[in-house]
Protein backbone atom coordinates (compact mmCIF):
# COMPACT_ATOMS: atom_id res chain seq x y z
CA UNK A 1 0.00 0.00 0.00
CA UNK A 2 1.75 3.30 -1.30
CA UNK A 3 2.01 6.04 1.70
CA UNK A 4 -0.28 8.82 0.28
CA UNK A 5 -3.13 6.26 -0.11
CA UNK A 6 -2.24 5.55 3.95
CA UNK A 7 -2.30 8.79 4.63
CA UNK A 8 -5.58 9.71 2.62
CA UNK A 9 -7.35 6.65 4.78
CA UNK A 10 -5.63 8.25 8.12
CA UNK A 11 -7.16 11.60 7.08
CA UNK A 12 -10.70 9.91 6.34
CA UNK A 13 -10.81 8.29 9.62
CA UNK A 14 -10.11 11.35 11.29
CA UNK A 15 -12.95 13.25 9.51
CA UNK A 16 -15.12 10.35 10.18
CA UNK A 17 -14.45 10.40 14.20
CA UNK A 18 -14.91 13.89 14.14
CA UNK A 19 -18.18 13.87 12.51
CA UNK A 20 -19.17 10.87 15.24
CA UNK A 21 -18.34 12.68 17.86
CA UNK A 22 -20.22 16.30 16.54
CA UNK A 23 -22.97 13.83 15.92
CA UNK A 24 -23.08 12.48 19.49
CA UNK A 25 -22.61 15.75 21.23
CA UNK A 26 -26.08 16.85 18.96
CA UNK A 27 -27.65 13.71 20.04
CA UNK A 28 -26.50 14.70 23.62
CA UNK A 29 -27.76 18.01 23.30
CA UNK A 30 -31.04 17.15 21.94
CA UNK A 31 -31.60 14.24 25.06
CA UNK A 32 -30.99 17.01 27.42
CA UNK A 33 -33.28 19.34 26.07
CA UNK A 34 -35.97 16.81 25.41
CA UNK A 35 -35.56 15.57 29.17
CA UNK A 36 -36.11 19.10 30.35
CA UNK A 37 -38.78 19.63 28.13
CA UNK A 38 -40.24 16.18 29.95
CA UNK A 39 -43.47 16.69 32.28
CA UNK A 40 -42.44 15.56 35.84
CA UNK A 41 -44.04 11.81 35.87
CA UNK A 42 -42.43 10.73 32.49
CA UNK A 43 -45.27 11.19 29.97
CA UNK A 44 -42.77 11.83 27.43
CA UNK A 45 -41.26 7.80 28.17
CA UNK A 46 -38.28 9.24 30.21
CA UNK A 47 -38.64 8.38 33.47
CA UNK A 48 -40.83 5.18 33.33
CA UNK A 49 -40.33 2.57 35.09
CA UNK A 50 -39.65 -0.58 33.32
CA UNK A 51 -41.77 -3.64 34.34
CA UNK A 52 -42.57 -7.02 33.26
CA UNK A 53 -45.76 -9.09 33.29
CA UNK A 54 -46.00 -12.84 32.31
CA UNK A 55 -49.15 -14.14 31.37
CA UNK A 56 -50.04 -17.99 33.14
CA UNK A 57 -50.42 -19.03 29.87
CA UNK A 58 -50.41 -17.63 25.91
CA UNK A 59 -51.94 -14.49 25.21
CA UNK A 60 -55.87 -14.97 24.92
CA UNK A 61 -59.12 -12.40 25.41
CA UNK A 62 -58.69 -13.53 29.40
CA UNK A 63 -55.92 -11.31 30.22
CA UNK A 64 -57.66 -9.20 28.08
CA UNK A 65 -57.46 -5.98 30.67
CA UNK A 66 -54.03 -5.89 30.85
CA UNK A 67 -53.75 -5.86 27.04
CA UNK A 68 -56.09 -3.13 27.27
CA UNK A 69 -54.36 -0.89 29.78
CA UNK A 70 -51.17 -1.80 27.69
CA UNK A 71 -52.73 -0.53 24.04
CA UNK A 72 -55.08 2.45 25.70
CA UNK A 73 -51.62 3.80 27.21
CA UNK A 74 -53.22 3.82 30.87
CA UNK A 75 -49.87 1.88 32.48
CA UNK A 76 -47.74 5.06 30.30
CA UNK A 77 -49.89 7.46 32.09
CA UNK A 78 -49.26 6.04 35.43
CA UNK A 79 -45.49 6.44 34.37
CA UNK A 80 -44.91 2.66 33.91
CA UNK A 81 -43.46 0.75 30.75
CA UNK A 82 -45.54 -2.39 30.75
CA UNK A 83 -43.48 -5.60 28.82
CA UNK A 84 -46.28 -8.15 28.50
CA UNK A 85 -44.58 -11.79 28.09
CA UNK A 86 -46.64 -14.67 27.23
CA UNK A 87 -46.36 -17.93 29.27
CA UNK A 88 -47.05 -21.63 28.08
CA UNK A 89 -46.84 -24.96 29.13
CA UNK A 90 -42.98 -25.09 30.16
CA UNK A 91 -42.48 -21.44 31.61
CA UNK A 92 -43.42 -21.58 35.40
CA UNK A 93 -44.70 -18.20 36.10
CA UNK A 94 -44.29 -18.27 40.11
CA UNK A 95 -40.66 -18.95 39.75
CA UNK A 96 -39.99 -16.45 37.22
CA UNK A 97 -41.20 -13.70 39.41
CA UNK A 98 -40.11 -15.03 42.19
CA UNK A 99 -36.60 -15.06 40.55
CA UNK A 100 -36.74 -11.48 40.18
CA UNK A 101 -37.02 -12.29 35.91
CA UNK A 102 -40.17 -10.31 35.88
CA UNK A 103 -42.03 -7.92 38.52
CA UNK A 104 -45.58 -9.36 37.85
CA UNK A 105 -47.36 -12.59 36.98
CA UNK A 106 -51.21 -14.39 36.38
CA UNK A 107 -51.81 -17.10 38.65
CA UNK A 108 -54.84 -18.50 40.76
CA UNK A 109 -55.78 -18.02 44.33
CA UNK A 110 -54.66 -21.74 44.51
CA UNK A 111 -51.40 -21.31 43.17
CA UNK A 112 -50.68 -18.44 45.06
CA UNK A 113 -51.51 -20.33 48.30
CA UNK A 114 -49.25 -23.57 47.02
CA UNK A 115 -46.49 -21.62 46.50
CA UNK A 116 -46.28 -20.12 49.69
CA UNK A 117 -46.75 -22.94 51.58
CA UNK A 118 -43.36 -24.15 49.68
CA UNK A 119 -41.40 -21.19 50.62
CA UNK A 120 -41.91 -18.99 47.60
CA UNK A 121 -43.61 -15.69 49.33
CA UNK A 122 -46.27 -14.15 46.33
CA UNK A 123 -48.80 -11.70 47.27
CA UNK A 124 -52.12 -11.60 45.06
CA UNK A 125 -53.00 -7.91 44.46
CA UNK A 126 -55.87 -7.87 41.96
CA UNK A 127 -58.31 -11.07 40.97
CA UNK A 128 -59.08 -10.50 37.51
CA UNK A 129 -61.60 -13.13 37.51
CA UNK A 130 -64.15 -13.11 40.87
CA UNK A 131 -64.73 -16.66 40.27
CA UNK A 132 -63.03 -19.68 37.90
CA UNK A 133 -64.00 -20.02 34.42
CA UNK A 134 -62.65 -23.78 34.37
CA UNK A 135 -64.99 -26.88 33.41
CA UNK A 136 -64.97 -30.34 33.33
CA UNK A 137 -66.44 -31.13 29.49
CA UNK A 138 -68.19 -34.29 28.46
CA UNK A 139 -69.86 -34.91 24.91
CA UNK A 140 -73.45 -33.40 24.48
CA UNK A 141 -75.99 -36.26 25.24
CA UNK A 142 -73.96 -37.97 28.58
CA UNK A 143 -76.40 -38.58 31.38
CA UNK A 144 -74.04 -36.33 33.85
CA UNK A 145 -75.68 -33.84 35.90
CA UNK A 146 -73.61 -32.91 38.76
CA UNK A 147 -70.13 -33.75 39.84
CA UNK A 148 -71.17 -37.07 41.66
CA UNK A 149 -72.05 -38.33 38.34
CA UNK A 150 -68.25 -38.94 37.75
CA UNK A 151 -68.34 -42.16 38.85
CA UNK A 152 -66.72 -44.86 36.66
CA UNK A 153 -66.03 -42.14 33.68
CA UNK A 154 -62.34 -41.54 32.44
CA UNK A 155 -60.99 -37.99 33.29
CA UNK A 156 -58.27 -36.09 31.21
CA UNK A 157 -56.70 -33.82 33.86
CA UNK A 158 -53.71 -32.03 34.98
CA UNK A 159 -51.14 -33.31 37.55
CA UNK A 160 -51.70 -32.55 41.36
CA UNK A 161 -54.29 -29.65 39.65
CA UNK A 162 -56.01 -28.14 42.93
CA UNK A 163 -59.59 -28.17 42.36
CA UNK A 164 -59.61 -31.62 41.34
CA UNK A 165 -58.45 -32.54 44.17
CA UNK A 166 -61.12 -30.59 46.08
CA UNK A 167 -63.83 -32.16 44.17
CA UNK A 168 -62.69 -35.90 44.31
CA UNK A 169 -62.79 -35.34 47.84
CA UNK A 170 -66.12 -33.57 48.08
CA UNK A 171 -68.00 -35.78 46.15
CA UNK A 172 -66.73 -39.11 46.78
CA UNK A 173 -65.30 -40.21 43.75
CA UNK A 174 -63.32 -43.10 44.11
CA UNK A 175 -63.97 -44.56 40.98
CA UNK A 176 -62.69 -42.00 38.60
CA UNK A 177 -60.28 -43.75 35.60
CA UNK A 178 -57.96 -40.46 35.61
CA UNK A 179 -55.67 -39.59 32.68
CA UNK A 180 -52.81 -36.91 32.01
CA UNK A 181 -54.11 -34.33 29.89
CA UNK A 182 -50.81 -33.43 27.31
CA UNK A 183 -53.24 -30.16 26.18
CA UNK A 184 -53.91 -32.04 23.24
CA UNK A 185 -57.85 -32.77 22.90
CA UNK A 186 -57.67 -35.92 20.62
CA UNK A 187 -58.30 -38.45 23.38
CA UNK A 188 -61.38 -36.94 25.09
CA UNK A 189 -62.41 -36.52 20.77
CA UNK A 190 -62.17 -39.95 20.35
CA UNK A 191 -63.84 -41.08 23.69
CA UNK A 192 -67.58 -39.95 24.12
CA UNK A 193 -67.41 -40.91 27.60
CA UNK A 194 -64.70 -39.19 29.35
CA UNK A 195 -64.40 -35.66 29.99
CA UNK A 196 -61.35 -33.36 29.80
CA UNK A 197 -60.55 -30.07 31.72
CA UNK A 198 -60.93 -26.79 30.20
CA UNK A 199 -62.15 -23.60 29.91
CA UNK A 200 -65.53 -22.05 29.34
CA UNK A 201 -64.04 -19.07 27.62
CA UNK A 202 -61.81 -21.70 25.09
CA UNK A 203 -62.06 -24.49 24.71
CA UNK A 204 -65.95 -25.92 24.45
CA UNK A 205 -65.80 -22.64 21.08
CA UNK A 206 -62.67 -24.75 19.63
CA UNK A 207 -64.33 -28.23 19.41
CA UNK A 208 -67.28 -26.77 18.11
CA UNK A 209 -65.67 -25.32 15.51
CA UNK A 210 -64.20 -29.03 14.81
CA UNK A 211 -68.07 -30.22 14.87
CA UNK A 212 -67.89 -31.34 18.78
CA UNK A 213 -70.79 -30.03 20.81
CA UNK A 214 -70.27 -30.30 24.45
CA UNK A 215 -72.02 -29.56 27.53
CA UNK A 216 -69.87 -28.75 30.82
CA UNK A 217 -69.80 -28.54 34.68
CA UNK A 218 -68.70 -25.38 35.99
CA UNK A 219 -65.61 -25.96 38.39
CA UNK A 220 -67.18 -22.54 40.39
CA UNK A 221 -70.59 -25.04 41.08
CA UNK A 222 -68.70 -27.52 42.93
CA UNK A 223 -68.12 -24.72 45.62
CA UNK A 224 -64.82 -24.20 44.96
CA UNK A 225 -63.88 -20.94 46.07
CA UNK A 226 -60.61 -19.82 43.96
CA UNK A 227 -59.76 -16.28 42.59
CA UNK A 228 -58.65 -16.52 38.40
CA UNK A 229 -56.81 -14.58 36.67
CA UNK A 230 -54.73 -13.31 40.18
CA UNK A 231 -52.05 -10.45 38.91
CA UNK A 232 -49.32 -11.09 41.66
CA UNK A 233 -45.93 -9.66 42.90
CA UNK A 234 -44.02 -10.79 45.76
CA UNK A 235 -43.31 -9.38 49.20
CA UNK A 236 -39.88 -8.13 48.59
CA UNK A 237 -41.40 -5.86 45.35
CA UNK A 238 -44.09 -5.45 46.62
CA UNK A 239 -42.48 -3.09 50.26
CA UNK A 240 -40.38 -1.57 48.16
CA UNK A 241 -42.03 -0.23 45.28
CA UNK A 242 -45.65 0.25 46.45
CA UNK A 243 -45.87 3.17 44.19
CA UNK A 244 -45.15 0.50 41.36
CA UNK A 245 -48.01 -1.72 42.70
CA UNK A 246 -50.48 0.82 42.64
CA UNK A 247 -50.00 2.24 39.81
CA UNK A 248 -50.26 -0.84 37.56
CA UNK A 249 -53.13 -2.58 39.61
CA UNK A 250 -54.74 0.41 39.05
CA UNK A 251 -54.01 0.92 35.57
CA UNK A 252 -55.27 -2.44 35.17
CA UNK A 253 -58.03 -2.07 36.85
CA UNK A 254 -58.96 0.59 33.76
CA UNK A 255 -58.03 -2.19 31.28
CA UNK A 256 -60.58 -4.70 32.38
CA UNK A 257 -63.17 -1.68 32.52
CA UNK A 258 -62.19 -1.33 29.17
CA UNK A 259 -61.78 -4.12 27.58
CA UNK A 260 -65.40 -5.59 28.79
CA UNK A 261 -66.88 -2.65 26.66
CA UNK A 262 -64.10 -2.80 23.93
CA UNK A 263 -63.04 -5.65 23.36
CA UNK A 264 -63.38 -5.73 19.59
CA UNK A 265 -60.72 -2.92 19.27
CA UNK A 266 -58.51 -4.57 21.49
CA UNK A 267 -58.89 -8.34 20.63
CA UNK A 268 -56.37 -8.02 17.39
CA UNK A 269 -53.82 -6.25 19.24
CA UNK A 270 -53.57 -9.29 21.41
CA UNK A 271 -53.43 -11.38 18.71
CA UNK A 272 -49.93 -9.97 17.80
CA UNK A 273 -48.78 -11.26 20.50
CA UNK A 274 -50.51 -15.29 19.86
CA UNK A 275 -51.39 -15.27 16.13
CA UNK A 276 -52.45 -19.16 16.18
CA UNK A 277 -55.67 -17.62 17.67
CA UNK A 278 -58.30 -16.29 15.86
CA UNK A 279 -59.83 -12.87 17.19
CA UNK A 280 -63.49 -14.39 17.05
CA UNK A 281 -62.14 -17.09 19.39
CA UNK A 282 -61.22 -14.16 21.37
CA UNK A 283 -64.25 -12.06 21.14
CA UNK A 284 -66.24 -15.53 22.04
CA UNK A 285 -63.88 -16.20 25.52
CA UNK A 286 -64.78 -11.99 25.99
CA UNK A 287 -68.41 -12.39 25.97
CA UNK A 288 -67.90 -15.77 28.16
CA UNK A 289 -65.79 -14.26 30.88
CA UNK A 290 -67.79 -11.74 31.62
CA UNK A 291 -70.12 -13.07 34.10
CA UNK A 292 -66.85 -14.22 36.30
CA UNK A 293 -65.11 -10.29 36.05
CA UNK A 294 -68.92 -9.09 37.26
CA UNK A 295 -70.50 -9.72 40.05
CA UNK A 296 -71.51 -8.60 43.32
CA UNK A 297 -68.71 -8.00 45.10
CA UNK A 298 -66.49 -6.23 42.34
CA UNK A 299 -69.82 -4.47 41.06
CA UNK A 300 -69.64 -3.01 44.88
CA UNK A 301 -66.39 -2.65 44.93
CA UNK A 302 -64.24 -2.49 42.13
CA UNK A 303 -62.85 -4.92 39.37
CA UNK A 304 -60.38 -7.12 40.99
CA UNK A 305 -61.33 -7.44 44.53
CA UNK A 306 -61.08 -9.91 46.96
CA UNK A 307 -62.17 -11.16 50.41
CA UNK A 308 -60.44 -12.45 53.30
CA UNK A 309 -63.37 -14.83 54.05
CA UNK A 310 -63.08 -16.39 50.30
CA UNK A 311 -59.51 -16.79 50.46
CA UNK A 312 -59.63 -18.50 54.10
CA UNK A 313 -62.65 -21.22 52.49
CA UNK A 314 -60.54 -22.04 49.89
CA UNK A 315 -57.12 -22.65 51.96
CA UNK A 316 -59.65 -25.23 53.98
CA UNK A 317 -60.99 -26.90 51.04
CA UNK A 318 -56.93 -27.00 49.43
CA UNK A 319 -56.27 -28.91 53.31
CA UNK A 320 -59.56 -31.03 52.77
CA UNK A 321 -58.26 -32.01 49.49
CA UNK A 322 -54.79 -32.18 50.16
CA UNK A 323 -53.52 -29.39 48.13
CA UNK A 324 -52.14 -27.65 51.01
CA UNK A 325 -50.46 -29.49 54.60
CA UNK A 326 -51.53 -26.31 56.91
CA UNK A 327 -53.65 -23.74 57.12
CA UNK A 328 -51.19 -20.33 57.40
CA UNK A 329 -52.73 -16.72 57.57
CA UNK A 330 -54.48 -16.23 54.20
CA UNK A 331 -53.91 -12.05 54.76
CA UNK A 332 -50.36 -12.46 54.03
CA UNK A 333 -51.28 -14.02 50.55
CA UNK A 334 -52.98 -11.00 49.53
CA UNK A 335 -54.08 -7.19 49.55
CA UNK A 336 -56.65 -4.94 48.02
CA UNK A 337 -54.98 -2.07 49.52
CA UNK A 338 -53.60 -0.51 46.07
CA UNK A 339 -57.55 -1.27 44.22
CA UNK A 340 -59.29 1.74 43.08
CA UNK A 341 -62.79 1.44 44.54
CA UNK A 342 -65.77 2.38 42.20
Amino acid sequence: MSKHHMNFRYKKWLLSAASLIILLLSACSNSSALESAAPAGGEAGTDLKQVKLIEGWYAKGEDGGYFAALQQNYYKDKGIDMTIQPGGPEVSTMQLVAAGKAEFGISYADEILKAREQGIPVVGILAGFQSTPQVLMYHKGENIQDFTDLNGKTVYIGTAVPYWEYIKSQYNLTDVKEMKYNGQLVNFINDPSSLNQGYITNEPYALSQQGVEVDYLKIADSGYANYADVLFTTEDYLKEHPDVVEAVVQASQKGWSYYLDNYEKVNPFIQTYNPDMTVEAMNYEAVQEKPFILNKDSEANGIGYMTKERWSTLQDQMIKGGGLTKALDVTQAFTTEYLMKP
